[in-house]
């Protein structure tokens, strides 16, 4: 189940899968959570959000404003 507003499922340095939409496409990424928003953004306000660091086209990127529902938990192997 995912979080609630002010109950973000993830903290600050947790490794995580997430999607991101970017130039009509779907990126399917793995990153580090650098910024938790528990109440959403501006944009948005029904759920925690969060600014992602990720390995993309050869350079470390942040990713904002990436919404809970958007986040997995890093699949252990």
């Amino acid at each position: 189940m995912k979080g609630k507003l002010g109950k973000p499922q993830y903290s600050y340095d947790d490794k995580v899968d997430f999607t991101f939409d970017f130039q009509n496409q779907t990126l399917s990424l793995t990153g580090v959570i650098r910024v938790v928003d528990p109440n959403g953004t501006i944009e948005q306000s029904e759920e925690p959000s969060y600014d992602i660091e990720a390995f993309h086209k050869g350079e470390i990127c942040l990713f904002k404003h990436v919404r809970e529902s958007s986040v997995f938990g890093l699949e252990e192997l």
